[in-house]
């Protein structure tokens, strides 16, 4: 499917994404054997063609190691490094948890910039979820989410034996469209379905090429990591495999910090910061 995520390929993606957020969020941790293919296939309700191939690419991207007569090893996770609340000593979160705690508030506000909103979306399911499980009830869910313009190609992923190929744009772009489109799917769902709630989302498009993502939540707190270029290879939909350079949001540490009762202090200082330039990118550069 040309510039487009395919049945098939939605499949892989949905449980890449999934996967990769369990992984991240510390369920299967570095060193640790994943669940056999069989028991995968049940847990994600897919089959075990779709684990295998999503098997393959996470094998090719370097998060996992197949070895023989144990299973996939995870070689590595995401780390979020925090000072927040007095910590002395930098400590080690997820994103989950810290995403968890900001819908626990009435009103909840989520700024994003991001390259793809893959890891935004798997983890705004698990909050949808919760909320229609009554755990959680916010009165009002706000998402902002800016991500590059399609009009313009970025200088990642770039085929290594070909810069002209633009098959890696196109099937970045494709995950993008899927993943935002997912995103507006579930908060128009929310909105229709739970009494009292106000769920909105709004996608923008910003010429700029991402350096970094950026997670504001509720105005109140941040965390932001460096995309770091790398050679790596992609797989794209149809099974193809590219040498690429590309960027991997979570090849980084993440940082967070949080406003304290002094507006002088600096933590509070960067998340004013981060707030003012994403207001402004917003309202003067996004379409």
């Amino acid at each position: 499917m040309r510039g487009g995520v395919d049945d098939g390929g939605r499949k892989v993606q949905e449980l890449k994404s999934a996967l990769l957020a369990d992984i991240t969020e510390g369920e299967y941790d570095e060193g640790r054997l994943l669940p056999s293919q069989r028991k995968l296939a049940e847990k994600y309700q897919v089959s075990r063609d779709t684990v295998q191939r999503v098997l393959g690419v996470l094998a090719r991207e370097g998060w996992i190691e197949s070895r023989q007569g144990r299973g996939a090893v995870v070689l590595r996770t995401q780390t979020v490094r925090s000072r927040v609340r007095g910590n002395t000593a930098a400590k080690r979160v997820t994103l989950g948890p810290l995403i968890a705690s900001a819908f626990t508030a009435p009103d909840v506000t989520l700024d994003v910039f991001t390259l793809t909103s893959e890891v935004l979306c798997t983890h705004v399911r698990v909050q949808e979820e919760r909320i229609r499980a009554g755990e959680i009830r916010p009165e009002t869910v706000t998402i902002r989410v800016l991500t590059p313009s399609d009009d313009e190609p970025l200088p990642y992923p770039r085929a290594l034996d070909g810069p002209g190929d633009d098959r890696p744009q196109r099937h970045l772009q494709g995950i993008r469209r899927y993943h935002t489109d997912n995103l507006v799917r579930r908060l128009q769902d929310l909105d229709r379905d739970i009494d009292g709630l106000t769920a909105t989302v709004e996608i923008r498009r910003a010429p700029l090429v991402p350096y970094s993502k950026l997670y504001i939540f509720n105005g109140a707190e941040v965390v932001t990591g460096p995309y770091v270029p790398t050679e790596r290879p992609l797989t794209l939909d149809d099974g193809t495999c590219l040498d690429v350079v590309d960027v991997i949001g979570l090849d980084s540490t993440l940082t967070h910090c949080a406003k304290d009762d002094d507006p002088e202090s600096q933590a509070s200082l960067i998340v004013s910061s981060w707030q003012k330039w994403f207001d402004s990118t917003w309202r003067l550069l996004a379409t």
